[in-house]
């Protein structure tokens, strides 16, 4: 089973044609051996202790 780690970012302003983005978050997306998605997990440091889930995590999932 395979997992995805993709961050969250968020444009946190502009100068001289440079964007400056900070770092808010990690979304997490397991996978079963065919590659079909199983569930995701969001992190998001504006609720530091939730987990956020599009499907919810089943217990072979990893992290």
């Amino acid at each position: 089973m395979a997992t995805e780690n993709m961050k969250l970012r968020v444009k946190t302003g502009e100068k001289d044609g440079k964007n400056f983005w900070d770092d808010c978050g990690v979304v997490f997306i397991n996978r079963n051996p065919a590659g079909e998605i199983t569930s995701i997990q969001v992190r998001h440091n504006m609720f530091p202790g939730v987990d956020m889930v599009a499907f919810p995590k089943r217990a072979d999932d990893q992290e």
